[in-house]
């Protein structure tokens, strides 16, 4: 770890704080780590940036960190509260320095560093005092961090679409480099390969495994045209789904009142979010069951609805995320004529 002790004739740091650097005496935890851990995250909003531990708040003199806690801490700890109170996840790390200062004097300085989010915004998951709300969207502007304001998360926002179109070009390059029917997509998220109009399900125990595809052996596929690239290796646990036999209550366990359960909202959220995410025309997540040719359906959904609304909870805050899919609901009720009461 570097950092340039650049002093004036005072014996003050000429560098100041700015939306990338932040100063503090000594590391504490408590309520302490949170506010460390709420400024790491505005960073990770913005630029990126560092807490520096062991300098002296206003004026700014390198005096060295006087208690041994930051070397103390397990990392661990820190990011399990950063898991806890945020979401997505970011990349930091700590380090430490000792500096013989210019009185002969040797100094122990901490470092928190965190990179730019390559996921934006960072959303707080739930509230702390008078410290964190939930919702609430940090952001580190010059000296200080707070809640964002427009400006910046209309940027913040735009760079995230931009980055998403550039990657769809990528994607459509990809494809239309090797043809669209060579094409196979593999589906991480609900353990699926496509191929034409079939599928083949993945073992659930073996999604997890599936991250060799990014970081594992390839090789280039001899022959004619371009090279393409081939995985070395075999995967076990594949089913091809004209051969499977599906249970519908194991594909299937969850009752429209269970989802509502699971979540821990009332039964107006959990319409709304169904018709906000289109979940009834999605055959992946719910289907009907008819236990007579006059019985209305019964509505059952899959497992993976409760993974996908929680992780849209912890990537927009709850209340955020249900307002929204509330608004979308009350709106598309208020196209629909209303029924006429019959008269008794």
């Amino acid at each position: 770890m570097q950092f340039l002790f650049d002093l004036d004739s005072k014996g003050y740091l000429k560098r100041r704080e700015s939306a990338i650097l932040e100063y503090k005496q000594n590391f504490q935890k408590g309520d302490n780590l949170l506010k460390y851990l709420k400024t790491l995250v505005g960073m990770a909003n913005n630029k990126g940036g560092m807490i520096m531990f062991g300098i002296q708040d206003s004026p700014h003199i390198p005096l060295g960190m006087s208690n041994t806690r930051f070397q103390e801490i397990d990392p661990k700890e820190i990011d399990g509260r950063l898991r806890e109170y945020f979401a997505p996840s970011i990349k930091w790390r700590s380090d430490i320095l000792e500096k013989e200062l210019d009185d002969g004097s040797k100094k122990t300085f901490g470092f928190l560093i965190v990179e730019e989010a390559e996921e934006k915004p960072i959303v707080c998951k739930k509230s702390k005092d008078n410290i964190l709300r939930e919702g609430a969207i940090y952001y580190r502007y010059r000296g200080e961090t707070k809640e964002i304001e427009y400006p910046e998360l209309n940027s913040l926002l735009q760079c995230e679409r931009e980055k998403e179109r550039i990657l769809w070009i990528k994607h459509i390059q990809k494809i239309a480099l090797v043809g669209p029917r060579q094409i196979n997509i593999l589906d991480r998220y609900n353990g699926e390969i496509s191929y034409g109009d079939k599928k083949v399900l993945i073992d659930k125990n073996l999604v997890d495994k599936l991250n060799f595809i990014q970081e594992g052996h390839f090789t280039e596929k001899e022959g004619e045209g371009l090279p393409t690239l081939k995985l070395v290796g075999t995967i076990d646990g594949l089913i091809d789904v004209d051969d499977a036999v599906i249970d519908t209550n194991a594909v299937y366990p969850l009752t429209t009142k269970e989802l509502q359960i699971e979540l821990n909202i009332n039964s107006y959220q959990m319409q709304a979010i169904i018709y906000a995410l289109d979940i009834k025309n999605k055959p992946k997540r719910h289907t009907e069951i008819y236990h007579g040719e006059k019985s209305n359906p019964i509505h059952k959904y899959s497992q993976s609805v409760i993974t996908v609304v929680k992780s849209l909870f912890e990537k927009y805050g709850k209340d955020i995320f249900i307002n929204d899919c509330v608004a979308k609901y009350k709106a598309n009720l208020a196209t629909k004529p209303k029924k006429k009461r019959r008269k008794r």
